[in-house]
C-alpha cells in the first residue's frame, strides 16, 4: 500500500509504518503511529479505523476519555493508547490477544490537524508437522507417508522433497477449517523404500513467510514395520471390534512383548502380552475380560486386538506396541450411538377421550417403544406422540395405529423406513371424524402423522 502525503513546514505529520506488521495468532502487537515534529495529542480526538468493518471504529479517544460504546464488538476490551505517551505525539494502539479476524488495514485519523497514516496488519500461525508411515504401496517395495499440521492461518501449500532437495510428486493435500478459522493440512505420497533415504515434508505459508517442516527416514525392505489403521474405525456400543495391527514383512511375535495401551487412561494397559500368555494384573479394569489376542494369527505377525461389548468409554486412542523391536502404531476408535437405525415420531391431535398409541412393523407385529406423552388442552381434547427406533431395512413399512376403545375409533400414519442409500419418504395423513362431546356431537378435526427426528 502507497500512502501519499503533503507535507508542509511546521505543521506536524502523523506516521504510521510502510511495511506491513506480521503478528503471530494469539500474541499482542502496537500499531505505531505518532506525530512529527512531536507535539501534545492528549487533547485531541483520535480514532483508530478499520474502513472494511461496521461499525469501523476500533478505538476512539476524545476528550481524555476511550469512547467504547463506538467500539466495534470484536476488538472490546484488546485495545489501548499509551496514554503517558499522548503529550508526546504518540498515539500508537495496543491490540493484545491477536485473533484471525484482525488481520487488515488500519487507519490511525487525528481529525483537528486531517492527518492520517495506514498500518497494515497480517496475522500468522505456523505449528511443525508430523510425518508417520501408513501403509505399503502397491509397486513392490514402496511406502505411503502421510504428513499433518494443524494451527495454520492463513491456509498453508505443503511439499515433499527427497533427500536430494527434489520435489517429490504427492497427490492433493486436504485442507480443513475449523471453528477457530486455524486450518488443517494433510497430505500423502508413496515413496520407494531406499536404505537411509529421508524425505522432507515442508509447510509454508507466503504472506507469513513461516515454513515448518518434518523429516522421516524411509526404512529400507529389510527393516519391519508396524501397521495399524490409518483411518478411525467406527463402533456401535454393544458390538465386538477388531483393532488392526501387523508387522510388515511378516514375522513370528509370540515370544514377544506386546502391548495395547490407552496414554489418556491410568493405567494405560487394555492389554499385556508377555511370556506368551495374557498379563491381566498391569492391564486396566475397563478392560478385564474384553480385549484377546490370537495366538495362532500372532505366528503370522498379526497383533489385532479384539474388543468385546463396546462402551461409550472406549472410544480413543489406541496404542499397539512390540518391544522387542520398538515398532509402533496407533488406530482411532469412535464409538457412535446408532448406525443404520432411526427414530420416528408419530403425533397425533384432537383426540376425546384419551386414545393408545402402538407401533408395528410390515408383518403387523408389535414394536417395543417406549411411553407415549399425553397432553390434554384447554378445550379437554388429547394430543398424544410416541417415539420408536428401528432398524433401516429397504422396503420396510413401520405404522403408528392410535385407537380409542370406548368410541371405537381407530387412525393409522405409515412410513416406508428407507435403507441407507435410498431416500426417506414421509406420509402424513389428516381426515375428520365425529366424536362425542360432553353434551352434544362435536366435528373434531383428527390429525396424525409420522416424522423422522
Amino acid at each position: 500500500m502507497l500512502t501519499l502525503c503533503l507535507w508542509f513546514p511546521g505543521q506536524p505529520h502523523s506516521f504510521g509504518t510502510p511495511q506491513p506488521i506480521v503478528i503471530a495468532l494469539g500474541d499482542d502487537v502496537v500499531l505505531p503511529c505518532h506525530l512529527e515534529p512531536a507535539q501534545d495529542a492528549e487533547g485531541f480526538t483520535l480514532k483508530w479505523t478499520r474502513p472494511d468493518l461496521k461499525p469501523r471504529f476500533v478505538h476512539v479517544w476524545r476528550a481524555g476519555v476511550e469512547l467504547q460504546d463506538k467500539q466495534h464488538p470484536q476488538y472490546q476490551g484488546r485495545t489501548a493508547l499509551f496514554t503517558d505517551e499522548l503529550k508526546h505525539g504518540n498515539i500508537s494502539l495496543k491490540l493484545v490477544k491477536v485473533k484471525p479476524a484482525d488481520e487488515g488495514t488500519y487507519r490511525c485519523y487525528i481529525p483537528a490537524l486531517e492527518q492520517q497514516s495506514f498500518v497494515q496488519v497480517v496475522v500468522g500461525a505456523a505449528s511443525s508437522p508430523v510425518i508417520k508411515l501408513v501403509g505399503f504401496g502397491k509397486p513392490s517395495g514402496s511406502v505411503v507417508l502421510e504428513c499433518t499440521s494443524s494451527g495454520w492461518y492463513p491456509e498453508p501449500e505443503v511439499s515433499w522433497m527427497d533427500s536430494e532437495g527434489h520435489l517429490v510428486s504427492a497427490g492433493p493435500p486436504e485442507t480443513v477449517r475449523g471453528p477457530d478459522d486455524l486450518y488443517t493440512v494433510s497430505s500423502r505420497v508413496t515413496v520407494d523404500k531406499r536404505h537411509g533415504s529421508t524425505v522432507t515434508c515442508r509447510v509454508h505459508q507466503d504472506r507469513t513467510n513461516q515454513t515448518r517442516e518434518a523429516h522421516i527416514q524411509v526404512p529400507g525392505k529389510t527393516q519391519p514395520q508396524l501397521i495399524g489403521s490409518a483411518q478411525p474405525i467406527e463402533v456401535v456400543p454393544g458390538d465386538d471390534v477388531i483393532l488392526p495391527c501387523h508387522v510388515e514383512p511378516a514375522q513370528h511375535v509370540v515370544a514377544m512383548i506386546i502391548r495395547w495401551s490407552r496414554p489418556d487412561l491410568d493405567p494405560m494397559f487394555v492389554y499385556l502380552w508377555r511370556a506368551r500368555q495374557d498379563n491381566t494384573y498391569m492391564k486396566n479394569p475397563m478392560y478385564r475380560g474384553r480385549t484377546s489376542l490370537s495366538e495362532d494369527e500372532l505366528k503370522k505377525g498379526n497383533m489385532s486386538l479384539k474388543l468385546t461389548n463396546v462402551q461409550m468409554s472406549d472410544r480413543g486412542t489406541y496404542t499397539c506396541l512390540v518391544l522387542a523391536n520398538n515398532l509402533e502404531t496407533s488406530v482411532e476408535l469412535i464409538v457412535v450411538n446408532s448406525v443404520g437405525s432411526v427414530v420416528l415420531e408419530c403425533l397425533s391431535s384432537g383426540w376425546y377421550p384419551e386414545p393408545e398409541v402402538s407401533w408395528m412393523d410390515s408383518e403387523e407385529q408389535l414394536v417395543s417403544a417406549g411411553p407415549p406423552e399425553t397432553v390434554r388442552g384447554p378445550d379437554d381434547l388429547y394430543t398424544v406422540s410416541s417415539r420408536v427406533t428401528v432398524d433401516k431395512r429397504h422396503g420396510s413399512t413401520v405404522t403408528c395405529r392410535v385407537h380409542q376403545d370406548r368410541t371405537n375409533q381407530t387412525r393409522e400414519a405409515q412410513i416406508r423406513v428407507s435403507g441407507r442409500n435410498h431416500n426417506r419418504t414421509e406420509q402424513t395423513t389428516q381426515t375428520h371424524i365425529q366424536v362425542p362431546g360432553k353434551s352434544q356431537q362435536m366435528q373434531i378435526p383428527f390429525q396424525s402423522e409420522i416424522t423422522e427426528v
